[in-house]
């Protein structure tokens, strides 16, 4: 009898925790969602000021260089209690809640004040009247949370353009991991690997699905077919001779001299060009992993037939043998938007070292 009362005590005492005893032993659900989505943590009154209109330019302006104009992110925006009421929506991967802190009765205000505490978001506002703080796992396993606050409406906006570049960046690192999954999760495709290797002296990683489409003696066209979509890398080398082609000049010039003679629709007198009659082509110089690189984004246009798309290509200056290492990007999906491909394209370049 006394072993009864001990086991019902126990469950009375579980039942009157309810929920508390629920979430300690409920698992940790892992984050779900696509790259370059960014859910917006919100009060209405805030977000239906000028504030959503500076937000919106910087955050949804359009992503460097595609066809037709597509935002740099896709944004949905929550209120706190669309978030706290449903459960799979705080499973999503990336939220951004913005706060004006002169709001002391805004849920979204009493939410970041509970996440961070008084201490951190002052730290952040010192000297300043705004402030950014990036936290991880708020929700669920493989989540990103940004914080934006400030002591009012004008600092938020102020303060927007100020730290677009550095939440844009860690965003991007960030859903590295998602990338990394989406592209390699089928493994590598290690002879495709191996002839890049062994025809420029270059290592990079080729996803499992992908198959050559032509090799030349300097020259590789390696592609990946869609049901919508034909992603292409194209690889080349010319000798280093002065530091005119170190240039996006030259870039250029290269590039139209490699695919009008490489690439062609399949139909009498067509090739490939760069397309910048109208709409520009964008240059940026850095070095990746100790080599000087060129890179060029732009349009590119199958003359005599109705086939365009972005490309980016990229130039490596290879010291040691002064050799300049070409590689081109590039996508053909005309029933989709081109954005997230360029993005996956780009991953896989960047995993190449000389």
């Amino acid at each position: 009898m006394l072993r009864f009362f001990v086991i019902l005590f126990a469950f009375l005492t579980l039942a009157a925790c309810g929920s508390d005893v629920q979430d300690r032993f409920r698992s940790t659900p892992t984050a779900i969602g696509r790259i370059q989505q960014m859910n917006i943590i919100a009060d209405q009154q805030l977000w239906d000021t000028y504030l959503s209109d500076t937000f919106a330019f910087y955050y949804q302006g359009a992503y460097l260089i595609l066809p037709q104009p597509e935002p740099i992110f896709d944004i949905r925006v929550f209120s706190t209690e669309d978030v706290l009421s449903e459960t799979s929506l705080r499973e999503l991967k990336l939220f951004v809640k913005v706060a004006n802190l002169a709001d002391e009765n805004s849920p979204t205000t009493q939410m970041v004040l509970s996440d961070l505490g008084k201490e951190t978001i002052n730290e952040s506002l010192q000297n300043r009247n705004f402030g950014v703080q990036i936290a991880r796992d708020k929700w669920a396993r493989g989540q990103l949370v940004v914080y934006i606050f400030g002591k009012s409406i004008d600092d938020i906006v102020e303060g927007i353009p100020r730290s677009f570049d550095q939440i844009r960046s860690r965003i991007a690192e960030f859903y590295e991991r998602t990338l990394e999954a989406e592209i390699f999760g089928g493994g590598i495709n290690r002879p495709l690997a191996n002839l890049v290797a062994s025809k420029f002296n270059a290592d990079i990683r080729i996803p499992s699905n992908w198959v050559l489409a032509i090799e030349d003696k300097d020259f590789l066209w390696l592609r990946e077919e869609q049901r919508n979509a034909s992603l292409s890398l194209l690889f080349t080398k010319v000798p280093y001779e002065d530091e005119s082609q170190l240039s996006p000049e030259f870039l250029r010039s290269l590039r139209d001299s490699i695919t009008s003679e490489r690439i062609s629709s399949g139909k009498e007198g067509s090739y490939m060009v760069v397309e910048d009659s109208y709409l520009p082509t964008f240059n940026f110089q850095y070095n990746h992993h100790g080599s000087y690189t060129v890179e060029l984004r732009g349009i590119w246009d199958m003359r005599s037939d109705f086939m365009g798309g972005p490309f980016k290509s990229y130039l490596f200056h290879r010291q040691a043998d002064n050799m300049l290492i070409f590689v081109d990007a590039f996508v053909f999906a005309p029933a989709e938007d081109k954005r997230n491909h360029m993005i996956r394209l780009e991953y896989i370049v960047k995993t190449l070292r000389l």
